[in-house]
């Protein structure tokens, strides 16, 4: 925070505040490392390790940095030495960071060349190329907006088999790499894709959108594939699973919302009614909306009273199942003013 204030000044301090707030809720309340994870946080390393590659530079020491991992170049075993001192020293004098004695070791060049700079395998030269292609996973990039000479080396590629591997066990998942792979997957309506994606839904929930995309193109499986895929993707939800966050349950209840064929009103209105996050209530009632009937979505209408602008209209759209007069006599109760309000409880 202090480096980024030095960089903002007095401009953005509210910003940077909003900023502290939420690293600190999801790191605990721990104020100590460097903030890593997906492609935002890039920027917040690199402003905290600023000050320390200055303190090397001045040292005339040579290296190279990749987010937090330093590499030390030097002609001899004590200048190696010495160039890990120095940061250590300023990492901690700075920081209160010290270097993971796990990592930390001095290699010969041939050695360094042998561990670290050996021939890629046939895996590790498809993900490259793969990153070639699609320029770095960026989501911007689809598929369809590709030129056809992309499209064939793409379609050359064995895609499912690159997804087994991302998601193999002891794996880092390198979510763009999924998340594009899953995309393009999905429009080639592979069925025997599924259990792969259903067996790692935990590993999957950071890219939830890419599962909701997977799975809405799959609208004419079989009905046991379907029921089994359904129940597999509620379950997180209805258990509280930790990794059933408000992404991956919003984007979950979105296939239930977009296509009646997925069924399962029963535990969608049991999500409805034991959420406690608005935005997934809301999504709950979209999609009772659109897979429930009359008996599930008369239980929505004792919320609307109480309901937040965001779900109160999701909530008149799925009183749509309920009678003609119901809605009418609902209507008139509620005493509506906002024009938008009375479109959703007469469409």
């Amino acid at each position: 925070m202090n480096a980024l204030q030095a960089a903002c000044g007095n401009a953005l301090q509210d910003n940077i505040r909003v900023l502290e707030k939420m690293l600190t809720r999801f790191s605990e309340n721990v104020s100590y490392g460097i903030p890593i994870g997906p492609a935002a946080s890039r920027p917040l390393g690199e402003a905290v390790l600023i000050d320390v590659d200055s303190t090397l530079l001045s040292f005339d020491i040579d290296f190279v940095r990749f987010t937090d991992d330093y590499v030390i170049f030097a002609t001899t075993p004590e200048e190696a030495e010495y160039g890990i001192r120095v940061l250590g020293e300023t990492l901690f004098m700075n920081h209160g960071l010290t270097l993971q004695t796990a990592k930390t070791r001095i290699l010969r060049g041939s050695d360094y060349v042998a561990r670290y700079l050996t021939t890629h395998t046939k895996k590790e030269e498809d993900r490259r190329k793969l990153l070639d292609l699609v320029g770095a996973y960026d989501e911007s990039v689809s598929y369809e907006d590709m030129g056809e000479t992309q499209q064939r080396e793409i379609d050359a590629m064995n895609l499912s088999g690159m997804l087994a591997d991302a998601l193999a066990e002891g794996q880092n998942v390198d979510f763009r790499e999924v998340s594009f792979i899953l995309g393009r997957l999905s429009a080639l309506e592979k069925p025997e894709l599924i259990p792969i994606v259903l067996n790692n839904l935990e590993r999957l929930a950071p890219v939830a959108h890419s599962i909701a995309a997977f799975f809405k193109r799959f609208e004419d499986m079989d009905g046991q594939t379907r029921e089994k895929s359904a129940s597999a993707m509620l379950d997180p939800i209805l258990n509280n699973s930790k990794y059933a966050s408000e992404y991956y349950s919003i984007w979950i209840l979105s296939i239930f919302a977009s296509n009646s064929v997925w069924d399962h009103a029963d535990s969608l209105l049991k999500i409805f009614r034991e959420t406690h996050s608005d935005a997934v209530r809301r999504f709950a009632a979209l999609a009772l909306g659109t897979s429930g009937t009359r008996a599930q979505v008369i239980h929505v209408k004792q919320y609307l009273s109480a309901a937040s602008s965001l779900s109160r209209t999701a909530l008149m759209l799925a009183t749509a199942k309920m009678g003609r007069d119901e809605r009418k006599y609902l209507k008139q109760s509620l005493r509506l003013h906002d024009s938008f309000e009375k479109l959703c409880i007469t469409s």
